[in-house]
């Protein structure tokens, strides 16, 4: 069943919901969908834009608390937006250093191997990646301080809007989590509607359909033996397609659910991850092999598909231009959830799909 079919019969009083709940959302744009990705360079993978996004959400965090409740919830929903503002940015920035080490490696094995400019290439691209490493961790440090900030800046903030309706922080903190809950799930039908109605079906190869595969691997696999009483049967022996994902989407949940399991840029494993590592990871758990970064990931998919038409198992891309780069990817386990690694404060986790919102969320997931 796609994940519109499923998001509709869940949340059929979603969009009801938000109608009531609309004007503490006004700083949310709408989602966008853009042309198909290219190729990353190491010097687009340098993007000092990234750390001032960054400074931009930790400076929210300096705003004085507002006298009137309605102002009070418009400025915790600038708080939310500054928060998911900040960990976009770090997220490209550490995606970016995948991107470079691969960059890197692509000019070590194209240089000019025994001359002169060998060593000066090989260098530079060095150079170039160090660069986008430091950068990176100036983004994670400064993440981490925005989080910080924007966090105790949220409480005082609800403290505030506790005081304004003469109730107490819990009940305030229980109002605006069922706020944003049911915003959230209108937000998401929004965004599968426009993705049925408006996103063009991608070109895929046919022949390259895992699905189809699937289905004529199975009909033609190899066959083992069984014994049974009066004889010897022979049993399909191929692993399908459905027990694949679902092995993947397992062990997926089972580290997400695992305080052992950490974030860290770069990694692949065993106990430390990175977005894509983590995805790879899961899918070579259930016996599929992926590329490293969630930019090849999503190029090698064989099969593109609409957000509308995601099933459990397909990988969820964001992207910050259009697709021209990727710079996070999750595992879509169903029900409107991911699981995916975020970052060192988050950790590894399951969330809904538009945990930060719909902004960023590339048009097509990738099916394996």
């Amino acid at each position: 069943m796609s994940i519109l079919r499923q998001m509709v019969i869940a949340t059929s009083t979603a969009l009801v919901a938000s109608s009531v709940l609309a004007s503490a959302a006004t700083a949310a744009p709408a989602p966008t969908f853009s042309a198909s990705p290219t190729e990353t360079s190491i010097d687009s993978a340098l993007n000092p834009k990234l750390i001032e996004n960054i400074a931009a959400s930790l400076a929210v965090a300096s705003i004085s608390p507002a006298k009137s409740a309605k102002s009070l919830d418009s400025q915790i929903a600038r708080i939310d937006l500054a928060l998911q503002d900040a960990e976009a940015a770090a997220l490209e920035a550490a995606g970016n250093v995948v991107v470079a080490g691969e960059g890197a490696a692509r000019t070590n094995t194209a240089s000019l191997s025994g001359t002169s400019l060998s060593k000066f290439v090989t260098s530079s691209a060095e150079i170039e990646r160090q660069k986008v490493i430091d950068l990176a961790a100036t983004a994670q440090a400064m993440y981490a301080q925005a989080d910080k900030q924007l966090g105790a800046k949220r409480t005082e903030l609800i403290s505030a809007s506790a005081k304004a309706r003469h109730t107490s922080v819990a009940v305030e903190t229980a109002r605006l989590k069922k706020e944003t809950e049911s915003r959230s799930e209108a937000e998401l039908m929004a965004a599968l509607a426009e993705s049925e109605s408006t996103v063009a079906d991608p070109v895929n190869d046919p022949s390259l359909d895992p699905e189809t595969i699937d289905m004529v691997g199975m009909s033609t696999a190899s066959l083992g033996s069984a014994s049974i009483a009066g004889g010897t049967v022979q049993l399909p022996t191929a692993v399908s397609r459905a027990k694949r994902i679902d092995t993947s989407i397992r062990w997926a949940k089972k580290v997400a659910g695992n305080n052992k399991y950490k974030y860290r840029y770069g990694a692949t494993g065993p106990t430390y991850f990175d977005c894509s590592g983590y995805t790879g990871k899961a899918f070579s758990t259930g016996g599929k092999k992926l590329q490293r970064t969630s930019g090849s990931q999503y190029k090698a998919a064989p099969k593109k598909v609409k957000l509308s038409k995601m099933q459990k198992g397909d990988l969820v891309f964001w992207s910050s231009n259009g697709g021209r780069s990727f710079y996070h990817v999750a595992i879509y386990v169903g029900g409107g959830k991911i699981a995916h690694a975020r970052n060192p404060s988050a950790g590894i986790s399951v969330t809904n799909l538009n945990y930060a919102g719909m902004r960023n969320i590339y048009k097509y997931a990738g099916r394996y």
